[in-house]
């Protein structure tokens, strides 16, 4: 059996989909040996998905520069090196599908944000591009894999597909991604970022939908109320669009203390976690929430919003507790008081750290790559 996989949506840095991609592959291809996989993958996005595996071979697109030139080539060059190459199943980590392929495709589709107009991460032209790819992607695929319980409901919802179609394979922690304890390393990292030394931490990419203005809002209010707490507030990632909103809400702000340190490398994104006395994450929307979960396993008390498939991350623990707290991302106030709560208690700070830390070994990349491997011999 013969799959390739379309990787050509993914450039030189990863966000959440890339890396969820990057370490689903390394265990599918690992746990998979009966198939032949072949990567397409641009030049740029190669050193990530590099593999030593027997059953791999890497099809390296050198993409022009030009806007355009990616979807230009899936939708005339790719569906032709697919029926070329005699592939059997089409493995697409993304909704950039060629519509001119007519083979068996699985498709990934991490969430339904598209569908919620209020809380895009999209410009306006480009929502309804992925709008309508996502709608019509699911329509297409023999099957779905998504990320959490709350995205197999909307895109069953959303894209009138049966839920059977739907199979949940959930993200988990990197390898080594764990709390750090040497002093070395957490000082080279609270060095190379300029870090405070008491901070709160929100990761991710600074862009609309995950409401980073209210956080700020919040966060002067938790300080007006509580002048002697020292920690100061860290946004770090890369800038997306819309960052203009962020910086202007931080001059209007009248207290002080925001570090915007811009993307975080991945072998500092440990240490970072582990530095930080509290991670927050107050996303309008998501499919899952990789931040917090990362978090959780670095031993970082972890405040997220209640709503999409966030609470899905925290679970429940012992005695129903939840690995982390949630808050209504609208209610400034709860937030200003969550926080300071969690930075006021330490017996509540150690139950998080010690609840999230269990949570996050509750999930599994073998196990989740197991499950799209059935999903993929199931389909041909």
């Amino acid at each position: 059996m013969r799959i390739a996989v379309n990787l050509l949506p993914f450039r030189a840095q990863l966000a959440g989909a890339g890396r969820y991609t990057k370490n689903i592959l390394r265990e599918l291809t690992r746990l998979d040996a009966r198939a032949e996989y072949v990567f397409f993958v641009s030049s740029r996005a190669a050193p990530h998905f590099e593999s030593d595996a027997a059953n791999v071979t890497r099809a390296r697109v050198e993409l022009p520069a030009a806007r355009g030139a990616r979807i230009a080539y899936e939708q005339i060059v790719l569906p032709l090196q697919l029926y070329q190459r005699e592939i059997d199943v089409l493995f697409t980590p993304s909704v950039a599908v060629p519509l001119a392929w007519r083979g068996a495709e699985v498709t990934v589709i991490y969430d339904m944000i598209a569908e919620h107009a209020d809380v895009t991460k999209y410009p306006r032209a480009r929502n309804a591009y992925v709008r309508w790819m996502s709608r019509y992607a699911a329509r297409r695929a023999r099957a779905i894999v998504t990320i959490s319980e709350n995205s197999r409901r909307e895109i069953a919802r959303a894209a009138r597909v049966p839920p059977e179609k739907i199979f949940i394979a959930e993200p988990a922690v990197e390898p080594g991604l764990t709390r750090v304890t040497d002093a070395a390393e957490l000082a080279r990292v609270r060095d190379a970022y300029s870090l405070p030394e008491r901070f709160i931490l929100y990761l991710g990419t600074l862009e609309p939908g995950k409401n980073l203005p209210r956080l700020i809002r919040a966060y002067s209010q938790m300080k007006r109320a509580r002048p002697d707490l020292p920690q100061q507030l860290v946004l770090a990632g890369a800038r997306g669009w819309g960052v203009r909103e962020i910086e202007n809400e931080i001059q209007r702000s009248a207290a002080t203390g925001f570090h915007l340190i811009g993307f975080v490398e991945d072998q500092d994104r440990a240490a970072l976690y582990s530095l930080a006395d509290l991670f927050v994450y107050p996303s309008l929307y998501e499919g899952f929430g990789m931040p917090p979960l990362e978090a959780m396993a670095c031993g970082a008390p972890t405040l997220v919003s209640n709503v999409s498939a966030l609470p899905e991350v925290l679970g429940k623990v012992w005695s129903g507790q939840r690995a982390g707290i949630a808050v209504d991302p609208l209610d400034e106030r709860a937030w200003a008081d969550a926080m300071a709560r969690v930075l006021t208690d330490d017996a509540l700070a150690a139950r998080l750290r010690a609840q999230g830390w269990q949570r996050a070994q509750e999930f599994s990349w073998t196990a989740s790559a197991r499950r799209i491997s059935q999903v993929l011999h199931a389909v041909r």
